[in-house]
C-alpha cells in the first residue's frame, strides 16, 4: 500500500515524475507509473492501488481536465475523503472539484520551498505521515517506492522520525542537553520556549489563515504547552526530545519540530488535521 497515489494525464508524465521523486524525498512511498509489470491486469492493478493510497493527489491540468480517467480516478479518491488536488499549468479543475482546497504547482521546479508545494504536503501529511525508510529513490519501477528522508524542506519539513530503538536508548540513557556559546546546559523547554508567528498553510476543514501565532510555554526540564489564537489549533501538552540542532515531539501523533539553526528558529506543527509553519519573535 502506497502512501501517495499519483492521477495524472500521460501528457504530463514529466511532472508526474518531478512530483513522485519530491514526496519519495520527503518520506512517503508514491505509486505513480502506469506501467503494469507482466501478467497484471492493468485496470485491476490501478483501481487496487487507488483503493488501497492513504491519500490520491491529482495534477490537474489542460491534459487531465479532459480525461474521463483522470477524473474517475479523482471522483473515487473524493468518495474516499483522500483526494489532496493540484493545478499544474494554471488550468481550471472541472466543475465538481474546484470547492476542494487545490495546491497550486505553476512554476514548480522541483524545489521544497515553493509555496505550491508546502501547501501539497501539508495537505498529504493530514493523510500520511513520512516514514523513515533506508532507500533512495528508484521510481522508474511501478512497486511502492520509499526513501530515507534526512532533511527539513522549507516550511513543508513537517517529518518525525520515532526510531523504536531510539526511544528503548532514549528511556535509558537521557540526552545530553543544548549547551549555551557560555558552555552552560540549557534544557530542551527552555530553547524553545516562546512566541511563534506564521501562518496555517493547511486545514483539512478550510482555508490556510495568515497572521497565527502559536506560543510555546515550559512546563517541564522536556515538556511544554503548545497554544494558538486559532481556534482550530488546540492547546496540548508535548513532551520533547533532540536530534541534532532539531527539537522534536516524542509522539507519532503530533508534529512539532523546532529548527535550532535557523535564525530565527523556525516551527513546524500539526496536532492532526493543521499545518502551521512560524518563526520565533
Amino acid at each position: 500500500m502506497a502512501d501517495v497515489f499519483i492521477s495524472y494525464a500521460n501528457e504530463d508524465r514529466a511532472q508526474a515524475r518531478r512530483l513522485a521523486n519530491a514526496l519519495a524525498q520527503q518520506g512517503w512511498s508514491v505509486w505513480w507509473d502506469r506501467k503494469i509489470v507482466a501478467g497484471q491486469t492493468f485496470d485491476q492493478e490501478i483501481e487496487r492501488e487507488l483503493d488501497a493510497a492513504k491519500c490520491v493527489v491529482v495534477l490537474w491540468s489542460k491534459n487531465s481536465i479532459s480525461s474521463e480517467w483522470v477524473k474517475n480516478e479523482a471522483s473515487h479518491a473524493a468518495d474516499r475523503g483522500v483526494l489532496v488536488p493540484a493545478v499544474i499549468d494554471g488550468a481550471r479543475p472541472p466543475l465538481e472539484f474546484r470547492r476542494k482546497q487545490t495546491a497550486d504547482l505553476l512554476g514548480w521546479e522541483g524545489h521544497g520551498s515553493h509555496d505550491g508545494f508546502v501547501s501539497l504536503c501539508a495537505g498529504i501529511s493530514t493523510h500520511a505521515v513520512p516514514r523513515s525508510v533506508p532507500a533512495t529513490p528508484d521510481l522508474q519501477k511501478p512497486a511502492v517506492r520509499r526513501t530515507l528522508s534526512h532533511r527539513w524542506i522549507g516550511l513543508a519539513a513537517i517529518v518525525i522520525i520515532t526510531l523504536g530503538f531510539g526511544f528503548y536508548w532514549r528511556a535509558r540513557t537521557p540526552e545530553p542537553l543544548l549547551q549555551e556559546k557560555s558552555g552552560g546546559p540549557v534544557e530542551l523547554a527552555d530553547s524553545v520556549a516562546g512566541t511563534y508567528d506564521g501562518d496555517v498553510i493547511a486545514d483539512s476543514l478550510g482555508a490556510s489563515q495568515s497572521n497565527v501565532t502559536v506560543m510555546l510555554k515550559k512546563i517541564g526540564p522536556r515538556r511544554v504547552r503548545v497554544t494558538s489564537d486559532y481556534n482550530r489549533l488546540d492547546s496540548l501538552e508535548v513532551d520533547l526530545t533532540r536530534s541534532g540542532q532539531m527539537i522534536l515531539s516524542t509522539s507519532s501523533a503530533v508534529v512539532l519540530s523546532i529548527n535550532l539553526d535557523e535564525h530565527p528558529a523556525s516551527l513546524n506543527y500539526n496536532p492532526g488535521g493543521v499545518a502551521y509553519a512560524g518563526k520565533k519573535r
